[in-house]
C-alpha cells in the first residue's frame, strides 16, 4: 500500500513539473509559440481598442455602421509573425524583434486604388506593401512572462502604427462604397468646374475674333463641336444620374481637354 502511494506521489510530482515547464521562465523565449500567439493577439487588441475609442468619440471617423461591423472586419484579418528572435534580456523582460505582416482586405485595396493617398493610412510610417499585404521589418518590443507564469506582457513596442494600420484597414474596408461614392462626387464636381471654366474662356476667345474670321470659320467650328461630342459624349449625359459616375467624369474631362486644345488653336498658342 505504501509503495503504491509513493508511486502515485512520484507520478503526480513529475506531472506537475512537466506542466510548470510549459511556462517556465527559464525557457521563455520571444519565438516560443505561446509568445508569438500572444503578440498577434496584443496587436489586434490594440487595434480593437482604437476602434472602440474612435467609435465613441468620433475622433478618427464618423460613419453610420454599427461598431460590430468594424470589429468583425478586424477579427477577419490575420497577423503573421516571422523572424521572431530574442536579442537579450533585462529587468523588464526579453528584448525581442520580429517581422510583422498583415494581408490587406480586398475592399481596402479597392479604396486605395481609387484614392492612392489612403495608402499612408494602410502602411503607417514604416510598413511596406508586398503581395497585397503590408510588412513591418525589424519591429522591436519587450516580452515578459507574468507572475502567474502563463500570461505574457508586452511593452516598448517601437512601431505602434501596426495596430493603427489594422484599424484603418477595417474602417476603409467597411466603408468602401461610401468612400468611393464621395470621392466620385468630388471628382465629378471638379470635372464640371474645369469644363465650365474652359467653356467660358472658349466663348470669350470666339467673341473676340473679328467678324470676318468668325464667319469664315463657322463651318469649321460646327464640325469641331460635333467631333467633340462624338469623341467625348454629350454634356447633358454628364449630368444624368442614370449614367455611371466614372463615365460622367470622363465626359467632362474629355470635353475640357478638347476645349482647351481649341482655345490654343484659336489663339495661336499651339504653335
Amino acid at each position: 500500500m505504501f509503495k503504491k502511494m509513493a508511486l502515485l506521489t512520484v507520478v503526480a510530482a513529475f506531472s506537475n513539473a512537466a506542466n510548470a515547464g510549459l511556462f517556465d521562465s527559464n525557457d521563455f523565449k520571444c519565438g516560443r509559440d505561446d509568445a508569438v500567439k500572444a503578440l498577434a493577439g496584443y496587436i489586434k487588441d490594440e487595434a480593437s481598442g482604437m476602434l472602440q475609442s474612435s467609435f465613441i468619440t468620433k475622433s478618427r471617423f464618423n460613419y453610420d455602421k454599427p461598431v460590430s461591423v468594424y470589429q468583425n472586419m478586424l477579427n477577419s484579418m490575420k497577423v503573421e509573425l516571422t523572424n521572431v528572435s530574442t536579442s537579450g534580456s533585462g529587468n523588464d523582460g526579453l528584448d525581442c524583434s520580429a517581422t510583422i505582416s498583415i494581408k490587406i482586405p480586398q475592399d481596402t485595396l479597392d479604396v486605395v486604388s481609387k484614392a492612392p493617398h489612403y495608402l499612408q493610412y494602410v502602411t503607417g510610417d514604416n510598413g511596406k506593401v508586398n503581395n497585397s499585404g503590408v510588412t513591418w521589418n525589424g519591429a522591436t518590443y519587450v516580452a515578459k512572462l507574468a507572475d502567474n507564469n502563463k500570461d505574457i506582457l508586452f511593452s516598448n513596442f517601437n512601431w505602434t502604427d501596426v495596430s493603427a494600420a489594422m484599424f484603418n484597414m477595417s474602417v476603409l474596408a467597411v466603408n468602401k462604397d461610401q468612400i468611393i461614392s464621395t470621392l466620385s462626387q468630388s471628382s465629378l464636381k471638379l470635372a464640371q468646374s474645369a469644363y465650365a471654366s474652359a467653356d467660358r474662356e472658349l466663348n470669350a476667345v470666339w467673341k473676340e475674333l473679328p467678324d470676318s474670321v468668325r464667319n469664315s470659320m463657322k463651318k469649321e467650328q460646327i464640325a469641331w463641336v460635333n467631333n467633340k461630342v462624338a469623341k467625348c459624349g454629350k454634356i447633358p449625359d454628364g449630368k444624368a444620374e442614370t449614367i455611371p459616375m466614372q463615365q460622367r467624369v470622363n465626359i467632362y474631362q474629355c470635353q475640357t481637354k478638347m476645349t482647351n486644345e481649341r482655345i490654343s488653336y484659336l489663339t495661336g498658342d499651339n504653335e
